[in-house]
């Protein structure tokens, strides 16, 4: 009956704030969206490796779904890494310093955008014959802001008891702010051992890193009244490198953890140089890769690496391997470009090119 809606309505008006600021809060500890060519975006990655480059570098990843639904997600970032060397040109850097800046668009109809800039630092700690071994340490400091769009949203007091959504009525924004800038503090590690890939002297390369996002617990909630502290993001990526003829093989793995939540990738990329020696890699290189996303979806690349730019795409394949289509409402596949251009020309373009560096 009508007293009955009306009770109905008069709740839902009282509890509707506080489901959506969950929502809100819970969307965005579901960001900090990574990229499955996750090798490709260092600084994004780790600040730690924008201390391993010899050569300027710039950097420029894009993903999106497809196909494109009303269910949104587009993240977009370009860097630029700097080496520091004291003595000129010749020397192996001792550091490096890095700008960061990424977009992100995700939700119902594009409703949450993020956007974000980054300085980095990193220095460099050298051991062992021939700098076998390299340590580097980064740190990242930037500003983030977030927005939400309320304009596409319904809100439980424009419902009418009677005949339902009255678009007439005012609706609840007045609860939330529409932006939200924080500072944000991020740092890393990374381990290297034969960093310049001298097969002659070494059988394989390899990397190790930990990182850790939001070390200052930024509070990102939407809410007038009550704040949302964002737990610290941990994420470690390691792998190795071996020469096989003209073949380099390169296992990686990264692993995630936010809040209780893990994501682990495992994979592998392949490149293919006609003209590599017994030293290392030269000229063109062909690049091959797949990885999986564990419960989650297939991921498979290919590029081209010539000269000092590389080339390369992906696609995310949404698996239910484990799942039953019934259980679980998968998320949309995913298309992947990125790009990377070494300013120091093409005797460095084989540092671009790897997921080591």
């Amino acid at each position: 009956n009508s007293k009955t809606w009306i009770i109905l309505f008069g709740a839902m008006k009282r509890i509707l704030p506080f489901i959506l600021l969950y929502l809100v809060t819970w969307t965005l500890k579901a960001q900090d969206t990574q990229f499955s060519q996750y090798f490709s975006a260092s600084l994004y990655l780790n600040p730690g490796f924008a201390g391993v480059y010899n050569d300027p570098a710039l950097f420029f990843n894009h993903k999106t779904q497809v196909p494109a639904t009303e269910q949104q997600l587009e993240l977009t970032q370009v860097s630029f890494v700097f080496p520091l060397k004291p003595q000129g040109k010749l020397e192996k850097a001792i550091g490096g310093v890095g700008l960061m800046a990424y977009s992100e668009t995700s939700g119902f109809q594009g409703v949450f955008k993020n956007t974000g800039a980054f300085l980095t630092y990193a220095h460099n700690l050298k051991f062992g014959i021939l700098t076998s071994d390299v340590v580097s340490i980064g740190v990242q400091a930037g500003f983030e802001n977030r927005s939400v769009n309320f304009s596409g949203l319904n809100w439980g007091s424009q419902y009418n008891p009677f005949f339902g959504l009255d678009e007439t009525l005012p609706g609840g924004a007045s609860d939330f702010n529409t932006r939200k800038g924080n500072f944000v503090l991020n740092a890393g590690i990374m381990y290297y051992y034969n960093p310049e890939r001298n097969y002659l002297l070494y059988s394989y390369s390899a990397f190790s890193g930990f990182s850790a996002t939001n070390l200052n617990r930024p509070d990102r909630s939407f809410s007038t009244t009550y704040a949302a502290k964002q737990p610290i993001l941990w994420k470690y990526n390691g792998g190795f490198e071996m020469k096989f003829d003209k073949l380099f093989a390169t296992p990686s793995l990264l692993f995630q953890y936010y809040n209780k939540n893990y994501q682990f990738n495992a994979g592998m990329l392949v490149a293919y140089a006609p003209g590599a020696d017994r030293y290392r890699a030269r000229g063109p290189q062909l690049l091959l890769g797949s990885w999986y996303r564990y419960r989650d979806s297939f991921i498979f690349m290919g590029g081209m690496n010539l000269n000092n730019i590389t080339v390369r795409a992906s696609y995310d394949m949404n698996s239910k391997l484990f799942f039953s289509e019934k259980n679980v409402e998968f998320g949309r596949n995913s298309f992947e470009i990125s790009v990377q251009y070494a300013l120091g020309g093409p005797q460095s373009a084989r540092k671009i090119s790897n997921p080591l560096f």
